[in-house]
Formats: C-alpha cells, structure tokens, sequence
C-alpha cells in the first residue's frame, strides 16, 4: 500500500472550494499510506500550494509563471508536454483528474500517453455543459470511475438515477458514483451567540453564477426591516467592481464589510461573525460554503439549485428559496432573523446533519474504499 502512487491533476491551485475539497482528498490519501503527487497545470496561489504541501503532497507546478496559454494549440502542447514528463519520472499507479476546463482533454491525453488506471472527479454541476457525451464516452471508456460531487451532477451528466459510491455495484461495473464534499467538524460545541449589529455573512467567490448581486438587491427590503443590520463579504473575483457598484446606486453601501479573498486560517474567525450566512448561486455543483458555516451552528439560507438542495433539508436544516429571487430571499432572511429559537434550532440542526453526512471521517472512509477496491 505504501508504495502506491497517486498523482492528483487539477487546472488551477486558488483558494476556491474545488482546490480546498482537493486538499481533502489529499489528506485521505495519505492518511491511507499512498505517496501523492499533486500536478497543477497552470494558476496557482502560494497559501495553496503551501496547504497541499503540508498535507504531505509533493506538489509539482507545470506553469512556473502561473499563465495559462490563451490558444488551443500551446494549451495543448503544454500539457501534453507536462503530462508526458510526470508518466515518465513519477510512473502514477493512479491518475486522478479534477475535472475542471480542460478535463476531457486532460483525461484523453493521460490515456494516450499509457496512464495505468484514471479516476475523474466533477466539481461542477452536469447540466451547465450543453453536450454529456464527452463525459459519457469518458466515464464508460477512459476512466476506471467518474465521480461527482452530488446526486443532481451525476443524473445530469448520465442521465440515470444517481448513487453514493457502493463497493458492490462497482464490481458488478458501475463506473460512476455520487462521493459528497466534506469538511471537519470544529472541536467546539454549536455556538448560541446574537451580534450586534446582525450580521448576515457571505464566502464565496464573486462571479455571475454564485448570486451575489441577487442578495444584494435583496438588501433594501431587509434594511427596511433591520436598519441596523450588517453584511460580511469573504471573497474576491470578477464581478467585485460590478457588486460595489450596485451597492453604492441602491444608497446601502455602507451596510457591506467587503473583506477580500481570506485563507483557510482565517475564516474560522469570520465565520464567528456571522448570524446567517447566504448563498444565493445560480448554480452549484455541492455548495462547500454551505456545509462548513452548518459545521459551525450557523443558519444557512440558499438557493434551491443542484448540490444546495441536497446538502439543506428545507426547513428543517437550513432555508432553500426559489433563485434569482430576490424579494423571496429577502422575505426568508427577514423571516428567520425575527425568530431567535427558529435561527438557534436551525443552527444545531445543520450542524447534526453535517456531522451525519458531511463530516471528514466519512469521506474518508469512502476514499479509502474506492482506492482498496482499484489497487
């Protein structure tokens, strides 16, 4: 066991949710005694490349620049290239693709280029890709497994009813399963703790699909209600300027704390600021925010999309509201905030239910059966 190797490929090593579930897996595979070579193939972050090392992987940047090509042609001699030379010097017994732009290409080429045995894992949800033949041909043809982050991905990239890895039905040949997202389980018991002012948080990348300026349209219906009431912003990305700027025209601007992009260290801190947290996206592979603010004891109110719907028993452990809604998030959020008992009970409810489902020693377990089964 000992001697078996594992290289981990991924696009981009950045301090998003994918790279954090990445460093998961490679925790559990180390934790299972297999040698882990991480291959990132182009952007890549220093804080996260320092976590995979201190993980135990040995962490090879492809593109010392961080630039990804722009053209087809040098992004594909690139990696065929790099993929070329990590089968030579490393000799994987096991290629585990993160299946991120370019993920076909990454796992076509691997097998060109005599890779023993592939793994895949999407992170994002099927129906964003017009076409799933790709992944189909994939799954059934190029990969011992294909694995998704939830049940709704993997219907949508299949077409047929979704499973939890299953050791059984893997040796009777099914090649693709459902393996959820994790997180670790804070040492603390749930906090009861009421800020003042209110503060609604939010973590989470700024781009369209994650809902961001969907929440803050919503701001002026919950401000009439809560005038006092604050929003914590833990993230960065494209649409930073675009969300400022709407917040500056609908006159709130100074209700938002936009606490930039912050490592892993250092949410715990942000997280206990929080009242509720709100995920709005559009759409959403899994929905990791969602499952560590629950580990916390944090009210959760989300869009009713993909992998949130799964992770959120609506009512029960957490909120679901319809999307691109922003009068029913506002309703939603004004709602709990009246009910002290409802947002506590809500609180110790997700934090059972990811302690249940979610939790790192379940995950892995399961990595550890998915690997004893193919080695």
């Amino acid at each position: 066991m000992k001697n078996k190797k594992v290289l981990i490929t991924i696009p981009c090593l950045l301090l998003g949710g994918t790279e954090y579930q990445t460093l998961n897996l490679v925790k559990a595979l180390r934790e299972c005694g297999y040698d882990v070579k991480v291959l990132c193939y182009f952007e890549y972050d220093d804080r996260m490349v320092a976590y995979m090392r201190e993980a135990g992987a040995d962490v090879v940047l492809m593109t010392p620049s961080g630039i990804r090509p722009v053209k087809f042609l040098p992004k594909l001699s690139a990696l065929l290239r790099g993929f070329r030379k990590m089968l030579k010097t490393y000799r994987p017994d096991i290629v585990h693709v993160q299946y991120m732009a370019p993920g076909s290409l990454a796992i076509l080429l691997f097998k060109l280029l005599g890779a023993k045995k592939v793994l895949a894992t999407a992170h994002v949800p099927g129906h964003i890709y017009k076409n799933t033949s790709a992944p189909r041909f994939i799954a059934r043809y190029m990969t011992e497994l294909f694995l998704c982050v939830s049940k709704s991905s993997e219907h949508a990239f299949f077409d047929s009813e979704p499973h939890l890895y299953d050791a059984q039905l893997h040796h009777q040949g099914r090649k693709h399963f459902t393996v959820y997202n994790c997180t670790d389980i804070p040492q603390q018991r749930p906090r009861s703790v009421e800020h003042q002012p209110f503060t609604l948080g939010v973590v989470s990348r700024l781009s369209h699909e994650k809902g961001i300026d969907i929440l803050i349209t919503a701001m002026p219906k919950i401000l009439s209600h809560f005038p006092e009431l604050r929003l914590l912003i833990i993230g960065d990305g494209a649409r930073k300027q675009d969300l400022q700027t709407l917040a500056i025209e609908l006159h709130y601007d100074h209700a938002i704390t936009w606490a930039g992009l912050q490592p892993k260290e250092a949410l715990e801190n942000y997280y206990a600021q929080m009242d509720i947290v709100v995920i709005p996206s559009r759409f959403e592979g899994f929905g990791l925010t969602a499952i560590e603010a629950m580990s916390y004891s944090i009210p959760v109110i989300a869009s009713s999309v993909d992998g949130l719907a799964e992770v959120i028993e609506d009512q029960e452990s957490g909120i679901l509201v319809k999307p691109e809604e922003p009068s029913s998030l506002a309703d939603a959020i004004v709602s709990l905030m009246q009910d002290s008992d409802r947002c506590r009970q809500i609180g110790e409810n997700g934090y059972n239910r990811v302690k249940a489902t979610f939790a790192y020693n379940i995950y892995q377990k399961t990595i550890s059966d998915i690997y004893k089964n193919l080695t």
